[in-house]
């Protein structure tokens, strides 16, 4: 019988969580260095699609929540590096 597990769960939510961490630390509503954000950002999206693969290949796994997943992390992993190269918040200038 398939069923969701712990991957597909988790790998929606560090898929959802990189767009509004990433506006939140844009608008200084949380005020952490530039590279650890950008960091934990990046960490986020790389373990979404990691944990999404892992369970799209499992047999005992449904399909559904983990292509979505992965299909979330590529959409916000886009709208991240779209507004660094408009903002060009990829090297900051040194303050």
């Amino acid at each position: 019988m398939k069923k969701f597990s712990w991957l597909s769960y988790w790998s929606l939510l560090l898929s959802v969580f990189p767009v509004p961490f990433f506006f939140a630390i844009l608008y200084r509503l949380i005020r952490i260095d530039i590279y650890f954000s950008l960091s934990l950002i990046a960490l986020s999206i790389i373990l979404s699609v990691v944990f999404g693969v892992i369970a799209f290949v499992k047999k005992t796994e449904k399909n559904i929540l983990a292509g979505i997943a992965i299909y979330i992390a590529l959409f916000s992993a886009g709208i991240v590096i779209v507004i660094m190269m408009l903002g060009q918040m990829g090297n900051p200038p040194n303050a």
